[in-house]
């Protein structure tokens, strides 16, 4: 690979022997910049492109194809993905260091953050193409903005900053439009996917561009006595989005509903503000000691609650707190499994197919639903009964509904789990 292809498709950089007027190499071509804007149009077209054609089913038919190999079905895409991954690793071998091997494993496990907190109901598989569509196309984003603006001198935090916000704008952009179309809402969620795909190519570009001398230096002034400093330091604005971008992640993939927006907001920005006021404090010494004895003292109190009620189920329930092993659960949904943990779900009033599919997955007995305080939650199940059995396809028999106001549905639940029944429990926290 010669310097001038890569200053062509990295730089986006005329190399000196095109540089002259030519019917053959005409300079607008590489540029960059066009570059940009063109695929930020394809960035916003693609969508709509994939609805209108009814390409979103034939791409979910892809990602679930399988090849049958030494008698196992090996899934198709994954298969390609690590064919390419080695053929680039063999073209590229001589430009590889260890800081971009360190890059691809952090933009590698970012990814693989980020499935494992949205979009829980959907069963995804990690290889899923439509799912990492977010990722891959905004880190693309990424990469052609720092290609763009790298060469004009513009500092590394203002290209971060330009990136992250122009790519937060455009997929907003594009889950407005989508409002217009017929089944489709404004997801919160996937502008967040988006703009964790665009921060997954900023960390990937700019610890893969970097000398370790560099990196070292500016993790050093990661924290800075004056607000304005931490916009001059790469580092810290690449912790400051990587902290504000997972709140947005978290909220908005357990508040999927439209009418929950305001809620995400002010989750998103009040949790990102407490982090920054600590992560400014821990600078002095006081603040430090402050953050590390609050911490402890929480600690202590939070274990001496759980070893507390560690044999019991639900301690408490009311509208907006659950107390489950001692462990307090404000306003969000919780899914208990059979094996006694639990995680925090999507809020929802409605069971859709695809939700109902994937509470039969878990392969239990029971499926007990509190459909909150008010009982205003627990709907889409094909009775509306407090009491059903519904043909479950993964165990090949019924498999028991239950229906229940919160806190009936956590007395029940307290009591079959005592009897020892195989019971998964989806519990609405407030309404």
């Amino acid at each position: 690979m010669s310097k001038s292809f890569i200053h062509v498709i990295f730089l986006g950089e005329m190399p000196s022997r095109y540089s002259y007027k030519s019917t053959t190499y005409s300079s607008w071509i590489y540029s960059s910049r066009l570059h940009v804007v063109m695929y930020s149009m394809l960035l916003i077209a693609t969508p709509f492109v994939m609805l209108q054609n009814f390409l979103q089913e034939a791409i979910g038919k892809i990602s679930s194809s399988t090849i049958g190999l030494f008698n196992m079905q090996i899934p198709i895409v994954p298969l390609i993905m690590l064919i390419l991954l080695v053929l680039l690793i063999i073209f590229l071998r001589s430009y590889l260091t260890k800081l971009h091997i360190l890059a691809g494993i952090i933009a590698l496990i970012m990814i693989a953050f980020a499935q494992q907190i949205t979009d829980y109901y959907f069963g995804h598989r990690f290889y899923d193409l439509q799912q990492n569509w977010h990722y891959i196309a905004y880190a693309i984003f990424a990469f052609m903005m720092y290609r763009d603006l790298t060469p004009r001198r513009i500092s590394p935090t203002q290209i971060m900053l330009l990136t992250y916000f122009l790519a937060m704008l455009f997929s907003s952009f594009d889950e407005a439009f989508q409002m217009h179309m017929s089944n489709r809402t404004f997801d919160i969620s996937d502008i967040a996917k988006d703009t964790w795909g665009a921060l997954t190519g900023i960390v990937l570009l700019y610890i893969g561009g970097n000398r370790p001398a560099t990196l070292l230096a500016s993790i050093k002034k990661i924290r800075n006595p004056k607000l304005s400093g931490y916009f001059k330091q790469p580092f810290s604005i690449l912790i400051l989005l990587t902290v504000l971008t997972i709140f947005l992640l978290l909220f908005s993939s357990l508040l999927t509903d439209l009418s929950y927006w305001k809620f995400i907001v002010l989750f998103t920005i009040g949790g990102f503000v407490i982090f920054f006021l600590l992560f400014h404090l821990s600078l002095y010494k006081w603040g430090k000691y402050s953050i590390l004895t609050i911490i402890v003292v929480g600690l202590l109190v939070q274990s001496y609650f759980f070893f507390k009620y560690r044999s019991d189920d639900i301690v408490h329930n009311q509208y907006g707190l659950t107390v489950y092993k001692g462990i307090p659960i404000f306003f969000f949904d919780v899914m208990i499994f059979p094996d006694g943990t639990f995680r925090l779900v999507d809020k929802k009033h409605y069971f859709n197919y695809r939700d109902r599919m994937f509470l039969m997955k878990q392969k239990t007995d029971i499926i007990i639903i509190g459909s909150g305080a008010y009982g205003k939650g627990g709907y889409g199940f094909p009775e509306k009964t407090t009491n059903q059995f519904v043909y479950n396809p993964y165990i090949q028999r019924g498999t028991q509904i239950i229906i229940l106001k919160s806190p009936e549905a956590c007395r029940l639940f307290n009591r079959l789990k005592q009897e020892r029944k195989n019971v998964l429990f989806i519990l609405h926290n407030t309404c």
